[in-house]
């Protein structure tokens, strides 16, 4: 038996929207603010708790009856026609701090009027929010072992019996890749032998750690008691945030791209030289997640009475005034390995060449100076022959559009093309909201009760 997931705070809903839509934790936090916000069809969003507290339960038939739309009605009808709510995975109030879990409100949804990205992040939290309210996945699970003159083979397989919560998650839904891959297995029975009808034989190589995605590095900031060897504050950074809190850490990162310490290939996050040259620079103490555990442990001490906070200000600021000190008395030297034979149109430094979160650009390496100029743009204009996404290069008229495929469009004629193609989905329904916003013409009703006035006046 599986017992359903727990519902969603901030950090987690940021590692599935990695997952299934390459979102960043920067965009996830702000779709999720115009949903609660603008649209007010979420629950606050810089929650770290994944539970609601016993006062909300009386609220949940309601958030039911408002997401009673699109594929989502069957399951909350099933859920509703089973009472009472089966609350036991959703609530607890022990582990419910400042906020509670991230649900949807009792306002029912208009679809059509969000976006394609707050349309996805509403999706999982919803689809959440009903598989937690959902029984256990039950299953079979056979265990098989095979002895083959005299070498011993192992392997396992699960049955369905009741999909329970997982039934809100189709095939195509994704969410469960981080799961033992499960396989059928024909009905067998103690002591039947089997025929083998072909061996194989392959090699294979242990592959180093995967590289981290947004979605890993925030389980990792989540939990960086892992990179420490010290029981005590691996024990402390257990019972805290971790490394920032869920509402900091998307900027966190944000501030990792802005400064081009890291570059995204596809989903994974690769260091740039620069930044891999800072980490070596770095004193040993300022990259080690110890350092954070001694701190949240010194701020432990002074909320209980047991440190005054005079002394720990006192101290961090000789800390940082050793800190520098250290840094300028380093005979040890930053080299740019991506200089450019380009000078500044500002300040006559040779620019950078860095890749940004949205494509290359050349950079000013005064940061007083502060230039910028964009060489590639990557954008969401797809291919016309493959669908990928393609780079915008050049400037003004020069402008052109290129994909990895090999194709070449010029910016003007994209937009022709665009602009043949008729309205799409955002304009129609911009359109819709307009026309509600408009008293109505050529009202039949509104006529007649004008006509009976004009009779009842003779």
């Amino acid at each position: 038996m599986t017992p359903p997931p727990a519902a969603y705070d901030l950090t987690e809903l940021q590692r599935d929207a990695n997952k299934k839509y390459a979102y960043s934790a920067k965009e996830t936090l702000n779709i999720m603010q115009s949903l609660y916000e603008q649209h007010k069809l979420l629950t606050y969003p810089r929650t770290d708790s994944r539970y609601i507290s016993d006062d909300v339960v009386a609220t949940l038939p309601e958030r039911l009856k408002a997401v009673m739309v699109d594929s989502y009605k069957p399951f909350a009808q099933e859920i509703m026609r089973k009472r009472p709510l089966q609350t036991k995975y959703i609530v607890n109030n022990a582990k419910v701090t400042d906020h509670h879990a991230i649900i949807p409100t009792e306002e029912s949804p208009d679809l059509w009027r969000l976006s394609g990205p707050e349309r996805n992040i509403y999706d999982l939290v919803v689809r959440r929010f009903l598989a937690v309210l959902l029984p256990p996945c039950e299953y079979e699970e056979v265990d098989l072992t095979l002895n083959v003159n005299g070498n011993v083979f192992t392997t396992k397989g699960k049955i369905v019996q009741n999909a329970g919560w997982k039934a809100v998650y189709d095939r195509s839904f994704g969410m469960d890749e981080e799961e033992e891959e499960t396989q059928s297995l024909p009905p067998v029975q103690q002591g039947q032998r089997m025929k083998i009808s072909s061996v194989q034989v392959t090699n294979g190589k242990t592959p180093p750690p995967p590289r981290y995605t947004e979605a890993t590095l925030l389980t990792a900031m989540e939990h960086p008691q892992a990179q420490v060897e010290d029981k005590n504050l691996r024990k402390i950074l257990e019972e805290t945030s971790g490394l920032g809190t869920p509402a900091t850490r998307a900027d966190i990162i944000e501030k990792l791209f802005s400064a081009f310490y890291i570059e995204r290939r596809g989903k994974e996050l690769v260091p740039t030289s620069k930044g891999m040259q800072l980490v070596e620079l770095a004193p040993p103490d300022l990259r080690s997640a110890a350092l954070t555990a001694q701190w949240e442990d010194r701020l432990a001490r002074i909320a209980r009475g047991l440190e005054r906070d005079t002394k720990f200000v006192e101290e961090m600021r000789k800390y940082a005034t050793d800190l520098v000190a250290a840094v300028k008395a380093s005979d040890a030297k930053y080299t740019h390995d991506n200089q450019t034979r380009k000078a500044c149109p500002d300040c006559g430094k040779f620019l950078l060449l860095v890749k940004g979160k949205r494509g290359e650009m050349l950079v000013c390496p005064d940061r007083e100076c502060g230039y910028r100029k964009s060489v590639t743009q990557v954008t969401n204009a797809r291919c016309p022959n493959c669908f990928k996404k393609m780079e915008l290069r050049g400037e003004g008229d020069n402008q052109m559009f290129a994909c990895v495929c090999g194709y070449r469009e010029k910016l003007s004629a994209f937009r022709e093309r665009r602009e043949s193609a008729g309205a799409g989905k955002r304009d129609v329904a911009k359109y819709m909201e307009q026309q509600k916003k408009e008293e109505p013409k050529n009202n039949a009703m509104a006529d007649a009760l004008a006509k009976w006035l004009e009779n009842q006046k003779k």
